[in-house]
């Protein structure tokens, strides 16, 4: 979700690992951002085989100060693996155009 450009740094970069369980295994990530930046970009990325856990903002995001991101695996006796990174830019620089709104697809997953 978003875009990063010349600008942007990555704020966090976690890899988030849970084994099998007799429940459905599921966490949440909370990244905030310094002073001045706002989120950029979001990127969490399915590293099991069969790419099926779930990921998906709860609050915050992209042009934000702040992010709120649920991991759940995909059902009992099954972990999850995702590979989350979050960057920054700051504020002003690179998330707007002179329209006004948000430059791109940024409440949705791109799908290529």
């Amino acid at each position: 979700m978003g875009y990063t450009t010349a600008r942007s740094k990555k704020i966090y970069s976690e890899l988030k690992e849970a084994g099998p369980a007799l429940w459905k295994r599921d966490e949440e990530v909370v990244v905030n951002t310094t002073y001045n930046d706002v989120i950029s970009a979001i990127y969490v990325t399915d590293l099991r085989e069969d790419h099926n856990g779930e990921a998906y903002i709860e609050s915050g995001g992209v042009g934000l100060r702040s992010v709120v991101i649920t991991l759940k695996s995909p059902s009992i006796l099954r972990g999850y693996k995702f590979q989350v990174d979050v960057y920054a830019t700051p504020m002003g620089e690179g998330l707007f155009h002179t329209g006004g709104g948000y430059y791109g697809d940024t409440q949705y997953p791109r799908k290529f």
